[in-house]
């Protein structure tokens, strides 16, 4: 967290606005790269006494955000009870455990970009941090893409489609616009499981709506409120750049579909271990580039979908240059040395970032080491033996839950009252509030399962290796499996990160630190966000398993 946000903290009295907008939004530093063990595990830094000292200065910072807030104009909070779910797909109604009788797999890739050419137009906001200054984009290096693939079994039950956004976060909310824009034709094409994720980087033009003119923002919002107005909130999205957004998006769907051709799918993966940093414990993380390659059986272009956990924040918080950072370089250099098609999509990377040793030098730029850096992550997958590879039977099986996480963060539900965050969410007769979102599982081949997760997941949850009692925050046990003991040790889990929504960050509940001494703890949605998510997915997979 940047030392600014933390000193706003520190004299919430004095300037009660700045820390209910500005602190909600501190995950975006985690640009600039902090040490392992912050504030690192309990038994390890701290004693009991002060851990308990840091979390009565929480509870009075809640609380009175809360009151603050309570005084701020109230939205229209659309009621629990009034709530209808609408543009959500559920994915299949049956799971294989072998393959269809022919089954086959068939997938077609499309990438398009999303940029305007307007984005220097000081009406577009650069995503990923906050300042109070508006940070409007003055430069545009690269571009920014929607890359989507589309796949299916063969087997009739249905094809899946996967659509990665070179963005920080897209909510919940807008996912389900795009949905709507394609209802008919996902009907038509027994599409059954639409998906919208983004690569995070904290240097493109807003797309979540937390940055912008926060004092327009603050004081225009109040009035929208109080007087009950029919206009859009003001924050940071920019509504011309959203609408060709959805357009791209929904023509990369298209186009995806329409060159769907059979062919075989390989996983392989490549140990980057050396070049990826956790900043919090517990040391937990997938250490691998995770590679499916689809080879058409007409010798067209392969497709290489990655997975891998790695902040997009080599551009620093503080910069007014569109980027899309590291993945955009891997692209180009996997386009041209091994002429295929590429996709990445973002694993449990909570608090992990690049470790860029080897390209950072006296003299070098953000950007000549964020393209150094994609380059050796391109280089690593390109130079795989494809002997190691490890050929996928045509089985694919897909479901989605919706569920709820409850915000107990107060600075969120400020936010959100305000109108700076536009993610899905109710208000209960009791005056709480909750998120509502979604997560997936998916099983390809019979080796390989993901978790389909709507924001930034700790690894340890997905994986295990949660702290214990004795080494967490609150000194208790999680008291719930990880996300690869619930799906089951015969699969490889890997996890799908911020797909379908942007909720934050993801933590063990009995690891839930303080906000005077992490980033990720100010934009969670409050301390039993690991569990909510962790019971929906068990609730999912005894769904599969037991309907």
């Amino acid at each position: 967290m940047k030392r600014a946000v933390k000193s706003i903290l520190s004299i919430i009295l004095v300037t009660a606005f700045i820390l209910s907008v500005t602190s909600a939004f501190g995950y975006a530093s985690t640009a600039a790269p902090l040490p392992v063990n912050t504030a690192a595990s309990a038994d390890e830094n701290m004693s009991r006494f002060s851990r308990l000292m840091y979390s009565v200065a929480d509870y009075f910072v809640n609380e009175l955000v809360g009151v603050i807030g309570k005084l701020y104009p109230q939205r229209s909070w659309l009621k629990d009870e009034d709530y209808e779910s609408r543009n959500f797909l559920s994915g299949m109604d049956t799971f294989l455990s072998e393959p269809a009788e022919g089954a086959v797999w068939s997938l077609g890739y499309a990438s398009e970009s999303i940029q305007t050419g307007q984005e220097t137009d000081g009406k577009h906001y650069i995503g990923g941090t906050l300042s109070v200054k508006p940070k409007t984009v003055n430069k545009v290096v690269g571009d920014q893409r929607v890359r989507t693939f589309a796949i299916n079994d063969g087997s009739g039950r249905g094809t899946l489609v996967f659509s990665v956004i070179d963005a920080y976060g897209i909510s919940n909310t807008e996912v389900r616009k795009i949905r709507e824009m394609l209802e008919d034709y996902a009907k038509i094409n027994n599409i059954v499981s639409i998906n919208i994720s983004v690569l995070h980087q904290h240097s493109c033009v807003d797309t979540f709506g937390m940055n912008g003119d926060i004092l327009k923002a603050f004081f225009g919002n109040a009035l929208i409120n109080l007087f009950k107005i029919d206009k859009q909130f003001f924050n940071g999205i920019n509504d011309s750049f959203m609408d060709n957004l959805f357009k791209m998006t929904v023509k990369s769907v298209k186009d995806a579909v329409k060159s769907m051709r059979p062919g075989r799918l390989y996983y392989s993966a490549v140990d980057a271990e050396k070049y990826i940093r956790d900043k919090r414990n517990p040391i937990t993380f997938d250490k691998n580039l995770n590679r499916f390659r689809f080879v058409p059986n007409d010798g067209s272009r392969e497709t290489w979908i990655v997975n891998a956990a790695i902040h997009c924040v080599a551009n620093g918080v503080d910069n007014d240059v569109v980027t899309a950072d590291y993945p955009y370089y891997m692209e180009r250099e996997i386009n041209d040395k091994a002429d295929a098609n590429f996709a990445l999509i973002q694993g449990a990377e909570l608090a992990i970032t690049t470790r860029k040793d080897e390209v950072v030098t006296e003299t070098s730029t953000a950007l000549e080491e964020i393209e150094g850096y994609g380059r050796i992550l391109a280089d690593l997958l390109i130079n795989i033996d494809d002997r190691t590879e490890k050929e996928i039977e045509p089985l694919l099986n897909v479901k989605h839950r919706e569920f709820r996480v409850p915000v107990l963060n107060n600075i969120l539900v400020f936010a959100a009252n305000a109108g700076i965050l536009t993610n899905s969410a109710v208000k209960k007769s009791d005056g709480s509030v909750e998120i509502v979102t979604e997560l997936g599982y998916i099983e390809i081949g019979k080796e390989f399962s993901f978790a389909v997760i709507p924001g930034e997941l700790s690894p340890e949850l997905a994986y295990g290796g949660i702290l214990t009692a004795s080494e967490s925050w609150n000194g208790k046990d999680f008291g719930y499996p990880s996300l690869q003991e619930i799906a089951g040790n015969d699969r490889k889990l890997l996890v799908l990160g911020i797909a379908n929504d942007q909720i934050g960050y993801i933590l063990p509940d009995n690891d839930y630190r303080s906000i005077f001494l992490e980033n990720e703890e100010i934009v969670s949605p409050g301390k039993k966000t690991g569990s909510a998510v962790v019971s929906a997915f068990k609730a999912l997979i005894e769904e599969i398993r037991y309907n």
